[in-house]
């Protein structure tokens, strides 16, 4: 336990934003539920603290998640597998030596989401670090970020982490 503590004033947070659904975390699972949701017509805010989309294929270089596609494997398809195409597609992706998969550029995947959430109309938030959830009873309809603005909220009406 600290030696010392200090109790900080109350301060007021202002709203910058609010959306049907929020997304923390832009990672592949993150981006996917984004997509998902923006492509059923409701308002979708996707939320990361890099300055890129993409989570660990962009910011740590792993370089993609479909390694185990075999001559046998049964494709399940989907949003991860439309990841792929289409940085194939822009140049992205080359083949992956032990399998039938591509290996993500992770470079190239930053103009891959891009497109990605820009088609879908996702209303980007780079650049802020989640920090605390707002809560109403046991429901959440917020989070508390921190940017270079400062401690700032964000109101949803879904909120996915």
């Amino acid at each position: 336990m600290p030696a010392k503590s200090i109790t900080e004033p109350a301060r007021t947070t202002p709203v910058i934003h609010e959306t049907d659904v929020l997304v923390v975390g832009s990672g592949p699972g993150g981006l996917a539920a984004a997509l998902a949701a923006a492509r059923c017509g409701v308002e979708v805010t996707l939320l990361d603290r890099f300055g890129c989309f993409g989570g660990n294929i962009t910011v740590v270089g792993v370089e993609g998640f479909a390694w185990y596609r075999h001559e046998a494997t049964v494709e399940a398809g989907g949003i991860g597998r439309e990841f792929e195409d289409l940085a194939k597609e822009m140049g992205a992706a080359v083949p992956e030596s032990q399998s039938l998969s591509y290996e993500l550029d992770s470079e190239g995947f930053k103009l891959v989401a891009d497109r990605l959430v820009e088609e879908a109309g996702i209303h980007p938030m780079l650049h802020r670090q989640f920090v605390a959830p707002i809560m109403e009873g046991d429901a959440i309809t917020g989070v508390i970020v921190e940017s270079k603005s400062g401690r700032e909220a964000i109101l949803a009406k879904r909120v996915v982490d």
